[in-house]
């Protein structure tokens, strides 16, 4: 490699380095923030969910018609659904 392009690699990881370190504090999640996040609740302590055309829908109701209705199971010839997989390029 030539001199130029070693100095503009380095200058590139500085300044991405830089960035991430300089951005990294106000956007992280506050201790006590991620505790509140990891105690479950009760689905009656949950505010309703506004579904669009359905309205409004308690999560309760949404978790009892899940239960009721279950995904429908494939018929024999049909294709199974792609799987998604996030694996980069």
């Amino acid at each position: 490699m030539d001199r130029p392009s070693l100095i503009f690699c380095t200058l590139s990881l500085l300044v991405s380095l830089g960035l991430s370190w300089g951005f990294y504090s106000p956007s992280a999640i506050a201790p006590e923030t991620l505790a509140k996040w990891t105690v479950p609740v009760a689905r009656e302590a949950v505010p309703d969910i506004n579904v669009g055309e359905f309205g409004v829908v308690s999560v309760g109701e949404l978790v009892g018609y899940y239960i009721e209705h279950p995904p429908a199971p494939l018929l024999p010839g049909m294709v199974p659904p792609r799987e998604v997989r996030f694996q980069g390029c």
